[in-house]
Parts: structure tokens; C-alpha cells; sequence
């Protein structure tokens, strides 16, 4: 299937396979727009740019346009997409920055004398332990550090005088007003919208999935997966929209996440349907259930397809539809095990008529704003800033801070023994490539020096090509600006790549930097990089891999907590679905784990097995939770509780002993068969309500006994038994799909 699916992508022309990336990364366009915004402001300071530099008679023509043009992408760039009073605040923000630092460079004045230029290029080296330590306030102190370096190495680049220096915050001011003006205009997509449109298109692609089921039972083929595709955009494209939408609206985030909840149990019910369906060809099967299940899938997936379109349109048809598909599954001379398959059938079709409900609730066909209004304000959880110090001496951001100190020392120092002449462009590759880990600076190292390489190359051939064609090459400048906007958040090599054109094209344009100069950026990229790399090995070093495994434990405890407050004990109210999407940050991580096992960390490489199953473990919660709440609302006799609070009491045991919080030596013992319980209860249930409970009992004592081989792979990493080496926890074989492509 993932084969078929990479072939039929790789047959679709280029420009379509951009297209469905950007749908999927950029749904709504939000970044796209910011891109042409980006490009647009571009266009007008460098002719106002222009126009002022030849009114005053400044004689910087190129000069004062490109300080206008750096303010427009630091401005841009830095101040991720939200509401206009929220942009507007970053705005000012960053441009205060900017003046502050341009009036320290106009009174330095480094084009003056030789040794004010020194002394600019001394102060890039406490700048750069500024910058990084800024990332103690999240990723806006992040984005403001990588602002500072880059407004601090164009100065730097420049050696303007003091005089120019004083109208060079001139031309700052003037591409803040620009930039402002486009940017922050009325007219732009919602974000809010996009999420709600992302929304209606993942739900309509499960109603897509559950007609070619239908058509498979109905011809008697084998039952497809539900497409890799369909659930991949299930999970980013949604993802991508959330964070879109609450930043825009931090306070619609109550009515975002309920969304959101539903369309996580929508995939994680779609994961595992085709698991509920009997065989086609089972031995003794009159395959009288086929009819009844093909109508189901059908009527949930016309349910699906007008959400979003029609208001409150759940008819009477999918009710009946269920009812005969229940009754099909009650029939009388049916073999246990086709009958258990089909009893588990009726439980995730009425999981997935319960979403459907639930879905159309929110009313996602009106506008987003009278659905934001009828949720509680909910704003977004402010993060502390991080100590100077923690448990184990310095805090992250701290030893950070302290590697860029020493690196930026070295790449400076390199410059005045060596007399290399651009200390700044390896200075800001280390600013550019030291992560927040060793693993996370290693990979950024790869991709900024091979999408450096690539970016020149192609930068030296654009102005062999078309030397006398200055608009063109600043067409491709402000090309690969787009580029790399677009792009680096999910392709940092690209980005990099696109960066590096956008910067060595435009310093030809306004240095004249020729094709030698060019290629020295490559090997000066090189030195930056590989000093990051050594000191963010030697000095104080971070292992995300060491991190990740405490938040993975983190979650395991509060995964417990939740299910201990699920029915038939607890009263908690705690979702499942919180707890996966806390998960996101540390699947993000994943690519950056690996890259330390090839450093030789010990932990590296199991810990990309554990997130692995760590999200196996929440799926499968899921549903134990869901047949929880169905449950508690059917009220069960006394007789099925206790069976069922025995399984519950297996599960606690089971998360105890993957927390370290039960004897060493124990084990759990017994765990039952779902098929012997469900023929006993079958023989003992004569009374009919008794046999409609049957469904929830079985999925609840199925899901129950599935969860304990994640919580036994999660023991053998987080708290192996004694006298047990720590081998890396193999992933179970019947996995989600998900959590095969994660690990």
C-alpha cells in the first residue's frame, strides 16, 4: 500500500506535487500569503528605497533599500501568522530590536575606522550568547535571537559610517511603515476558516475511505487499509491548521480543541475498523452480515459527507441502519468467532455514529465565529521563562548559551589569526545551526552545509548566466526569500538551500561579490558548522534523547491518571486525546533522536521505539476510553462490572509496573481470553439488554488486553526487570499504521 501510494505520487508532475504539499502543509495559505506579502514589501522599499537615497542625494542607492528590504524579512519572517493586534505587537517588538541594535551600529560607526569595524565584529560574539539564551522564553525568544544575529551580521557586512549608519535607521523606519501597511492589512485568509475547512476535508476523506469498504464487502474482495494518505492528512493537515488557527484566535482555543478531539477519535476508530470486519471467505460463513455492514459504512460516510454542508441532517436512515446491523450481528447459529468480529463491528460503527453526532454539534457549516462564541474563552497557557538553574547545574538554555559563546569565539578568533574576512558568515551559521540538543544540531549542520553547497552552486550559475540581468538575479533573491519562508518549518534543508541563494545573489547585487567569493561562503559554512557540531559535543552537552524519556514518563504517569478516573471507578474527566497531542512536540523530535545513536549515545536508539509505542499506548486508550463512557451511560449489572473491574485492575498493574511503581518481581498473571469470556457471557445472556451491553464488553475486555504488550514494551525501556539487559522495545506487530510510519 505505502509503495503503491509513493508510486502513484512520484507519476503526478512537479507542479501538482507542490500544490498537494502546500495543501497539506500550509492549509488555507496562510504562510503562502505572508510569502507574497514578504515578496510585495520587497518590491516597494526598493523602489521608495531608491526614491529617497536619489531625493536626499544619499548615494545609497543599494545600500539604504536593502536595510528597508532586512527589516521587512526579519519583520515577516519572525512573527508567525495570527490576528492583526497580535502580529502587530511582534511587530513592534522585533522593530524595536532592530533600531536598537542599527543605533548602536551607527554610533560604533564601523565604516569610519578599521577599528571600529573590529570592535562590531567583536560585539557579534556576546550578541550571540544573547541571542541564545533568549530561548528561555520559547520560540519568540527564539525568533527574536535569530533576528538579532542577522540585523547585527548585515551591519556587520556593511561597515557603514556614522553618517550612514544615522540613515540607515532612516531606512529601517521606512520599511517598518511599508511592511506594516501591507502586512497588516484586513485582507488576508483565517486562519479559523482554514481549520474549518481542513476539518470538513479530512472527515470528508473517511467518508471517502468508508464507501470503498462498502464496495469490497458488497463484492466480496479483500477489506483495503484506510490509505496511508487519507490518515496522514488526518493528522498533519488538521495539526498544521490547529496551530494556525489558536495563535490567530488564542481565545476560540476551547472550541478548537473539542474539534479537534473528535477528529482524533475519528482516525483512531477508522485505523482499526478494518480489523472489525469477518472474513470474506471464513469457513461456515453465509456471509448474511455483508448487506447490513456495507449499508452501515455507507450511511456513515453520507452522514460524513454533509457535514460542514447541511445543518443538523442526522435522519432516522443510520439508525436503522445500525439496528440491522445489530441484529445481524445477534443472530442465532452464527460461529463465535465470526459473531465476536461482528459484535465488534457494531461497537465501532456506533463509535463512529457517535462521532458523527457529535461532529455535526459543532456545526461547522456556519460561520466559525458564531461557533467560537458558543465556547468558553480558553486562552493558551502562558509558558515560564526557564531558570537560570536546574537540578542538574545549568539550565538548557543556559548551556546553550554558553556554546555559542565559545563557538563564536573560535569562528572570530579564526578570523583574526587566519584573517579569513567573513568571521560573520561562520559566526551566523553557528547561530543558524546550534540546536536546543546534540542531535537536533547535527542534523541542522547536514542540512544547512549541503542546502549551502547546493544554494551557491546554483547562485554562482545564475550570475555566470545572466551577470548583466540585475533585475532578474534580484528576482531570484527574492525568490528563494519566498522559498525559504515557505519551507522552513517542515524543510530545513530546502530552506537552507533557498537561503543560501537568496543571500550570496544578493550579495553580488550590492557587494559585487564575485563567483570566488561565492564559493568561500561554502568552506566558511563548513568551519561554522563543524564548530557548532564539536562544541555542542565537548561543552556542556544536551541529549534529547535523555529529555525525551523523562516526557515520555511524564505522559505514561498521566495516561494512568486518566484512565484511573474512567468509569467504573474513577471521576476524573480527563481525555486521551490531550495526551496524544502532547506527544506532537516529541514525534517532532524523533529525526533529531536518531541522529545521536550515530553519535554514540546509548539511548538513542530505543528511545525512537518508545515514542513508537508510546503512541500505540494512546491509541488503544482511545478506545478503552470511549467503551468506558459508553458503558457508564448503559449502566451494566453488577456481574459484568466486576468482570470489567477486573480488567481495569489488570491495566493499572500493567502501568504501575512500566512506572517503576510496583514490586520489581511482579508480573501480571491471567490475562483472560476475550473469546471464552464473550461464549460464556453469550450462553449466560438470554435477557435482551443484557445482550446489547455485550458489544461495549467486548471491545472494553479486547482493548484491555491489547494495551498490556505497549505498557510491557514501555517496561523493558523505562524500568527494565533485574538481571535483564536494556534491549530496545520491539514495536507489536499489529500496530496502527501510524505508529508504523512514526517508527
Amino acid at each position: 500500500m505505502r509503495l503503491a501510494e509513493h508510486n502513484e505520487r512520484g507519476r503526478k508532475p512537479l507542479l501538482q506535487r507542490l500544490r498537494s504539499w502546500l495543501d497539506e502543509h500550509d492549509p488555507g495559505g496562510i504562510d503562502q500569503i505572508r510569502a507574497f506579502h514578504l515578496a510585495l514589501a520587497y518590491v516597494v522599499i526598493i523602489i521608495c528605497g531608491v526614491t529617497t537615497s536619489r531625493a536626499f542625494g544619499l548615494n545609497l542607492d543599494v545600500t539604504f533599500p536593502m536595510i528597508g528590504a532586512m527589516t521587512a524579512s526579519v519583520l515577516i519572517t519572525f512573527t508567525p501568522a495570527a490576528s492583526v493586534p497580535i502580529e502587530a505587537k511582534s511587530f513592534l517588538r522585533v522593530f524595536a530590536v532592530t533600531i536598537g541594535l542599527l543605533a548602536i551600529v551607527a554610533i560604533i560607526g564601523p565604516g569610519s575606522h578599521p577599528e571600529n569595524a573590529l570592535v562590531l565584529k567583536l560585539l557579534l560574539v556576546p550578541l550571540s550568547c544573547i541571542a541564545m539564551y533568549l530561548r528561555r522564553y520559547g520560540m519568540d525568544g527564539q525568533r527574536l535571537g535569530i533576528a538579532l544575529i542577522i540585523i547585527a551580521t548585515v551591519a556587520t557586512i556593511l561597515r557603514p559610517t556614522r553618517e550612514e549608519g544615522a540613515w540607515l535607521l532612516l531606512a529601517s523606519v521606512e520599511g517598518f511603515i511599508i511592511t506594516a501597511l501591507i502586512r497588516l492589512s484586513p485582507f488576508r485568509p483565517s486562519a479559523m476558516q482554514a481549520y474549518n475547512d481542513g476539518v470538513v476535508d479530512a472527515v470528508q476523506g473517511v467518508g471517502d475511505y468508508l464507501r470503498l469498504l462498502a464496495d469490497a464487502i458488497r463484492n466480496s474482495t479483500e477489506v483495503p487499509k484506510p490509505a496511508l494518505t487519507m490518515l496522514h492528512r488526518l493528522r498533519v493537515r488538521v495539526r498544521v491548521a490547529l496551530l494556525a488557527a489558536t495563535t490567530e484566535e488564542p481565545e476560540a482555543r476551547g472550541w478548537v480543541e473539542a474539534v479537534r478531539t473528535h477528529v482524533y477519535r475519528l482516525r483512531v476508530a477508522t485505523q482499526l475498523l478494518r480489523d472489525c470486519i469477518p472474513p470474506m471467505r471464513a469457513e461456515g460463513n453465509d456471509r448474511a452480515w455483508a448487506i447490513p455492514i456495507a449499508s452501515m459504512a455507507e450511511e456513515v460516510a453520507r452522514h460524513l459527507d454533509l457535514i460542514g454542508r447541511v445543518p443538523g441532517h442526522r435522519d432516522l436512515r443510520l439508525d436503522d441502519a445500525l439496528t440491522r446491523l445489530r441484529r445481524a450481528a445477534t443472530a442465532p447459529d452464527l460461529d463465535p468467532k465470526v459473531q465476536l468480529t461482528l459484535l465488534r463491528a457494531v461497537t465501532a460503527f456506533e463509535r463512529l455514529a457517535l462521532l458523527v453526532s457529535g461532529l455535526e454539534k459543532f456545526h461547522l457549516e456556519r460561520p466559525v465565529e458564531e461557533n467560537v462564541a458558543a465556547y468558553p474563552s480558553q486562552p493558551e497557557p502562558k509558558v515560564a521563562p526557564e531558570p537560570f538553574f536546574n537540578a542538574n547545574g545549568l539550565s538548557p538554555s543556559m548551556r546553550v548559551a554558553v556554546q555559542a559563546l565559545i563557538a563564536t569565539t573560535i569562528t572570530t578568533s579564526l578570523d583574526l589569526i587566519l584573517g579569513l574576512d567573513h568571521a560573520y558568515w561562520a559566526t551566523m551559521t553557528v547561530m543558524f545551526v546550534l540546536g536546543n540538543s546534540l542531535g537536533e544540531t547535527y542534523v541542522r549542520v547536514r542540512y544547512r552545509t549541503w542546502g549551502t553547497v547546493l544554494g551557491v552552486l546554483v547562485g554562482v550559475a545564475a550570475v555566470h548566466l545572466m551577470h548583466n540581468g540585475v533585475w532578474v538575479l534580484a528576482g531570484i533573491c527574492l525568490a528563494g526569500q519566498v522559498i525559504g519562508l515557505l519551507t522552513m518549518r517542515d524543510r530545513y534543508d530546502i530552506a537552507s538551500a533557498a537561503t543560501g541563494l537568496s543571500v550570496v545573489v544578493g550579495l553580488h547585487l550590492v557587494t559585487g561579490l564575485t563567483a570566488e567569493g561565492m564559493i568561500s561562503r561554502i568552506y566558511e559554512t563548513a568551519i561554522g558548522a563543524v564548530v557548532a557540531l564539536v562544541i555542542s559535543y565537548l561543552v556542556l552537552p544536551i541529549y534529547g534523547s535523555d529529555e525525551v524519556i523523562v516526557q515520555v514518563k511524564t505522559v505514561v504517569a498521566r495516561c494512568r491518571s486518566a484512565f484511573a478516573g474512567w468509569w467504573p471507578r474513577g471521576e476524573k474527566r480527563e481525555s486521551v486525546s490531550e495526551l496524544a497531542w502532547e506527544m506532537r512536540p516529541v514525534m517532532d523530535r524523533l529525526p533529531q533522536i536518531d541522529a545521536e545513536s550515530s553519535l554514540g549515545h546509548r539511548a538513542a536508539g530505543e528511545v525512537v521505539n518508545l515514542v513508537s509505542t508510546l503512541d500505540i499506548l494512546t491509541t488503544y486508550l482511545a478506545l478503552l476510553e470511549d467503551a468506558a463512557q459508553r458503558l457508564s451511560a448503559l449502566q451494566p449489572p453488577e456481574e459484568i462490572v466486576n468482570a470489567l473491574e477486573a480488567a481495569r485492575s489488570r491495566t493499572l498493574q500493567g502501568f504501575d509496573l512500566a512506572l517503576g511503581d510496583a514490586a520489581p518481581a511482579a508480573e501480571i498473571r491471567g490475562a483472560p481470553q476475550v473469546d471464552a469470556a464473550l461464549s460464556a457471557a453469550l450462553g449466560q445472556s438470554t435477557d435482551e439488554t443484557a445482550r446489547r451491553l455485550l458489544p461495549f464488553v467486548a471491545d472494553y475486555l479486547a482493548f484491555s488486553d491489547a494495551i498490556l504488550q505497549p505498557l510491557a514494551d514501555l517496561r523493558t525501556v523505562l524500568n527494565p526487570p533485574p538481571a535483564t539487559s536494556t534491549v530496545p522495545a520491539k514495536v507489536p506487530k499489529d500496530t496502527t499504521p501510524d505508529a508504523q510510519e512514526a517508527a
